[in-house]
């Protein structure tokens, strides 16, 4: 017994100390937030009228993207007219308004035959990268991947521009040079056929892709806000690559079944753009398109949805995210731009964490001093317990920081100096239990064990609300009481950690030393 309560002193003593050592020697630590560090303030206009429902909704969304990309803490929020967004920790105005620029409005276009788009910019021959993935619902449809280097291609078109419209013979023209609008990689033997004009789309245009390529799409026949807002998702594929999910919203699921109906029945507003590897004509496209740019060009494999899409291909993990992004931001009601760019200073932050950490250390002092007069030579348990909970809490503060975009703001300083009362309030039920079982004639040697047993039930009782009410105020609250909120949930969890790990081995032993023989413990003459 006595053997396992120094290997867990011990223990605890050398991981927490080791686990701050290797914070300080490796330079991780808490992230401040703006209040402490300062940073830039972004200021977002909207473009034209908006309602102060969609301010909220774009504040909302901004914020849900900005902690996506790793941003620590933003401070998002509608002042008039206008979203101010208040980055902690960022110095480089450039690096600010390329943070905030993710209120791009996402565009559902079908892709169309190359030779609509009549004057194509194309800085690299389009490649069969473009088309690279299938559509379809998650419940009954089943889905098939096609992946870039599946999909066959002809000498006459690159894949992905393929046309599937015919055209009347006396349309074909006799010689084999190449038009001036169509892509260079076209061979100069091989005709093209030009499409009906009837038959056409109107503007059509040629746009990037994330790959350097280019895809022609018709026009916008609807935006990302036919998506559920927040509702993409990644998921394993049945075959084991990344598909993205997405919810459909109850007015913009009959535009998606529109779009995807001409599609999928290849119409000329939506033809098909190349030929399966079975030798038939592969259904159309749809392009997801932010800012000009084509994110994706999935092709439909069923004509309606049933309120559920699932987008599938050779995603990697990193292109699934960016796909859920751009699904999840399509959802902007209005476009907001960047007007102005703020330095926040730090000056005033500094001083209130210093006038906070004053505080907190007096409030210390005194609360300890009360302790060595009213628990004598036992207080000194509880000054290595905070020593040791001390060291615990930096280094979970430092793991949060590094593994999360949470920083610690002057919110979260608070939510620490609040945990310290309740540690010493696990300290107090302890000892006062003891103090009990010591009055009732019992030795400390056998007042100590006893007093814990009955009492741990209530520390980690009492420590469990206090999380529950952390994990509550984390989940409904946002900005700075998140931070409080997490920080408090945080450092009652180290208390319960040092309280069994160091606070328990530590009174045993002590009850059990030589030292306490004829000392009088709780101001109490102690049994032999």
């Amino acid at each position: 017994m006595k053997r396992r309560l120094w290997i867990s002193l011990i223990g605890t003593v050398l991981a927490v100390v080791s686990a701050l050592a290797g914070n300080l020697a490796t330079g991780n630590q808490p992230i401040l937030g703006l209040d402490l560090q300062g940073g830039l303030s972004v200021i977002l206009a909207p473009e034209e009228g908006a309602t102060g429902d969609d301010l909220l909704v774009v504040r909302d969304l901004v914020r849900s993207s900005l902690e996506r990309s790793g941003v620590a803490e933003p401070d998002v929020r509608v002042q008039g007219s206008n979203i101010v967004v208040d980055l902690p920790g960022v110095k480089d105005k450039e690096e600010a308004l390329r943070s905030v620029s993710v209120s791009g409005i996402v565009e559902l276009r079908p892709v169309v035959n190359f030779v609509e788009c009549s004057a194509p910019v194309v800085d690299s021959a389009p490649t069969d990268d473009v088309p690279t993935t299938d559509v379809a619902t998650t419940d009954d449809v089943p889905t098939t991947d096609v992946a870039s280097t599946d999909v066959p291609t002809t000498d006459t078109e690159p894949s992905g521009f393929r046309r599937t419209v015919p055209a009347p013979d006396d349309t074909t023209p006799d010689d084999t040079t190449p038009d001036d609008s169509v892509p260079a990689d076209i061979p100069a033997d091989d005709p093209v056929t030009p499409v009906v004009p009837s038959l056409s789309p109107t503007g059509a245009d040629f746009l990037p892709t994330l790959d350097g390529s280019a895809v022609c799409v018709g026009p916008a026949q609807a935006s990302g806000e036919v998506f559920k807002r927040d509702s993409a998702s990644v998921s394993l594929g049945q075959l084991g690559g990344f598909s993205v999910n997405v919810e459909l919203r109850g007015d913009g699921q009959e535009s998606w079944n529109s779009l995807a109906t001409q599609c999928f029945n290849q119409l000329p507003t939506c033809p098909s753009t190349g030929i399966d590897t079975n030798g038939s004509s592969r259904p159309g496209q749809i392009a997801i398109v932010l800012d000009g740019v084509v994110q994706s060009a999935p092709v439909v494999n069923t004509p309606v949805f049933d309120g559920n899409v699932s987008i599938t291909g050779s995603f990697s993990q990193s292109e699934a995210d960016q796909l859920t992004d751009v699904l999840n931001r399509g959802a902007f009601p209005v476009q907001v731009t960047p007007q102005e760019t703020r330095t926040v200073s730090a000056s005033a932050g500094s001083d209130s964490l210093k006038a906070a950490i004053i505080a907190g250390l007096i409030g210390l002092a005194l609360v300890l001093t009360f302790l060595v007069f009213y628990y004598r030579f036992l207080a000194l348990v509880i000054i290595g317990g905070l020593i040791v909970w001390g060291m615990t809490v930096y280094s979970a503060a430092a793991f949060v920081s590094g593994a999360t975009n949470y920083a610690l703001s002057l919110a979260g300083v608070t939510g620490i100096i609040v945990a310290i009362g309740v540690t010493v309030d696990s300290y107090v039920v302890f000892f006062e239990r003891m103090k009990d079982e010591i009055r009732n004639g019992r030795t400390l040697r056998n007042a100590a064990p006893r007093s814990f047993t009955s009492t741990w039930r209530t520390i980690w009782s009492a420590d469990l609300v206090s999380v529950i009410g952390a994990l509550i105020l984390f989940s409904l609250s946002v900005g700075s009481v998140r931070g409080f909120a997490l920080y408090l949930g945080i450092t009652t969890l180290c208390d319960l950690f040092v309280c069994f790990f160091f606070t328990r081995p530590a009174v045993l032993l002590l009850a059990r030393s030589k030292f306490m023989v004829g000392k009088r413990a709780f101001g109490l003459e102690v049994a032999q």
